[in-house]
């Protein structure tokens, strides 16, 4: 999957920094890297499992080579742990 810009509405923006302490600019490199981990999860919406500063989980919808940031927030011990399994796997290939 190729992401070439990240988008998201001002509210939302406010919400997850408010309530997860997440910056739109973290989220933003983050789903930039290639190191990532993304699924396809119900409703057409993408989950990501990434970490640039620090390990984030973020949900998010695809349109044009641009993902819309629903929401984000600092990762759970499993996805971390499914993170770095995945990383793990794709160094060996």
């Amino acid at each position: 999957m190729i992401i070439k810009k990240v988008v998201i509405k001002l509210e939302i923006k406010f919400k997850i920094y408010n309530k997860h302490g997440v910056k739109f600019s973290e989220i933003e490199e983050a789903l930039l890297l290639k190191n990532k981990f993304v699924k396809k999860i119900k409703s057409g919406k993408y989950i990501a499992f990434t970490k640039a500063k620090r390990y984030l989980t973020i949900i998010f919808s695809m349109e044009k080579g641009m993902a819309h940031i629903v929401t984000a927030y600092p990762s759970s011990k499993w996805q971390i742990d499914l993170f770095q399994r995945r990383v793990k796997n794709e160094d060996k290939l």
